[in-house]
């Protein structure tokens, strides 16, 4: 197997370990209502045996090398595809009814949401009727441009957050104590995209300077479709555009910690006595 899909199929094995960690955890706090007449005892002692397997399977794959063959991947893998199945069946048992037609709640808003914002981006954008041909996108430069950033990127995650509360629905599993979270990443993703994009065109047309990146990516005309498939990405990467971010205001506190520090020095050096008349 070359190397590209191993690494790709190590990745997809983290993912899935990090899904089943929070099933687990999930089936230990949930009980419905129509788990309380069965022997409750049970299915706990079930999840704690598949948990304790689960943490197994993971300190094997963290002890695979960066050279491992494909036979031990797959072998890691074959391991938590088991552990995978008893979570199912503790599933079966746990979750209610009610798990389904909180979903298609969840996944008809989200369409309707997406929707309703489609439409409202046409109308702001000269669109009035079947007819594209008067789309006028917003201006490439100045701030307008980031209300783009600010449609494209409610765009992505909308479509990333659909996509997961239908997956979710389809396995059965979807969990209702989840809906909050979803409100708040749908709501929190144009901000990040806006502060992520505020950088990347303001600092790489910069970096860029008389290269290609500015005289193919930022020309006029293109300029609007690097926003669009780069605000998008942002919104459809969610969690990833919140990490670049973290990383971003790490770098901003420490450059302000440092420039207070520096002023607080400066300070108390102004009003420190003057050890000259002192005999």
């Amino acid at each position: 197997m070359p190397k590209m899909d191993l690494e790709g199929k190590k990745r997809g094995l983290e993912l899935h370990l990090a899904e089943i960690r929070v099933r687990i955890r999930r089936y230990t706090l949930e009980q419905p209502a129509e788990a309380k007449d069965k022997d409750d005892g049970k299915l706990l002692l079930k999840a704690q045996e598949a948990w304790n397997e689960w943490l197994d399977v993971r300190a094997e794959f963290y002890d695979l090398p960066d050279d491992a063959p494909a036979s031990r991947i797959r072998a890691v893998e074959h391991k938590l595809l088991q552990v995978d199945r008893k979570v199912d069946l503790i599933q079966r048992e746990l979750v209610s009814a009610a798990s389904f037609y909180s979903g298609i709640r969840t996944t008809l808003l989200l369409a309707l949401v997406l929707f309703a914002l489609a439409v409202t981006y046409l109308l702001t954008h000269g669109v009035h009727g079947l007819d594209i041909s008067q789309f006028e996108p917003l201006a490439e430069w100045g701030p307008l441009k980031y209300v783009e950033v600010a449609y494209w990127s409610t765009f992505g995650v909308l479509c990333w957050l659909l996509f997961l509360s239908a997956s979710y629905v389809s396995r059965r599993d979807f969990d209702s104590w989840y809906q909050p979270w979803y409100l708040a990443t749908a709501l929190r993703a144009p901000f990040i995209s806006v502060i992520v994009m505020i950088v990347v065109l303001e600092f790489v047309e910069w970096y860029g300077e008389g290269g290609w990146i500015e005289s193919y990516l930022l020309e006029e005309g293109n300029k609007f479709y690097f926003i669009v498939i780069t605000s998008f990405c942002l919104g459809l990467m969610s969690d990833a555009a919140s990490g670049i971010l973290r990383d971003l205001a790490e770098g901003v506190t420490q450059f302000v910690r440092a420039v207070v520090q520096r002023f607080s020095k400066k300070l108390g050096s102004a009003i420190m006595p003057d050890k000259s008349f002192e005999k």
